[in-house]
């Protein structure tokens, strides 16, 4: 078994794509309209990672609690000052464990909770 997306429903379909482009890189790998009212995009991040957004009309979109999605980075520090320089709403960090993994977490225009993590250096 091999997860091959998440999907996030999503009120803003236009501005969803724009962020995971500009700030995370992603690229729009399919984009469609299956009925009137509804419009679905798979952003992908080049190497297998893909996210769905979903906007339809009457549909509720994602209350933006409870759910992290989470990135491998080789530099926290660059990664924070990237996102900050972007105005994104960064929620903590960088913080380093005990074990040397840093970690922070920073949100999407949806409200979806992002992690970044960057291994312990040997």
């Amino acid at each position: 078994m091999k997860m091959e997306f998440v999907t996030v429903r999503t009120g803003d379909i236009a501005g969803s794509i724009a962020f995971w482009e500009k700030v995370l890189g992603f690229a729009v790998a399919r984009r469609l309209s299956p009925r009137p009212g509804m419009e679905i995009a798979f952003l992908s991040d080049g190497a297998g990672g893909q996210v769905e957004f979903i906007q339809a009309a009457g549909e509720a979109a994602y209350s933006g609690q409870g759910l992290s999605l989470g990135f491998r980075v080789e530099d926290i520090e660059a990664t924070a000052s990237m996102l900050k320089a972007e105005g994104v709403a960064i929620l903590h960090g960088p913080t380093r464990m005990p074990n040397g993994v840093r970690l922070l977490g920073a949100r999407d225009p949806n409200g979806l909770e992002l992690g970044f993590m960057q291994e312990a250096k040997a």
